[in-house]
């Protein structure tokens, strides 16, 4: 590569225009080069530490599972304390029904009810059977 090309590739490096091709070319030619013109001695140092950084790896961390009583202990005490917020929401939010007049026990006079006329009676059986379609006409 010479020195007109590095130079237009650097104007498109900069600009954000280059290819990943280019960028290679551009590393490649600091990297390899010697005698880099006096102008683009200043871009070496970047284009090296590119090399520099993709070199460098982090060290392999050791994985261990190991039970941790406190945390498991916070844990199932944020469970019940959760349990219980929501046991006592869902008991706050139930009406009390004593408070309802609808509700209080009064007791039923079922004297009003007692069919004690024998044709009343026999008009209500002949309905009830012929809802049931128990009844036919005879």
């Amino acid at each position: 590569m010479n020195h007109a090309r590095a130079t237009a590739l650097l104007e498109r490096y900069f600009a954000g225009n280059s290819t990943l091709a280019e960028e290679r070319d551009l590393q490649t030619y600091f990297r390899d080069t010697a005698d880099v013109p006096p102008e683009l001695a200043s871009y070496a140092p970047l284009f090296a530490y590119w090399d520099r950084e993709r070199q460098v790896s982090a060290p392999p961390r050791k994985v261990t599972r190991r039970l941790n009583w406190q945390r498991t202990l916070l844990a199932v005490a944020a469970a019940l304390l959760l349990l219980l917020a929501v046991r006592g929401t869902y008991l706050w939010q139930q009406p009390n029904l004593t408070n309802f007049p609808v509700a209080e026990r009064q007791p039923v006079d079922w004297s009003r009810y007692e069919i004690t006329d024998r044709a009343e009676a026999a008009r209500t059986l002949r309905a009830a059977l012929t809802l049931t379609g128990e009844l036919t006409d005879y």
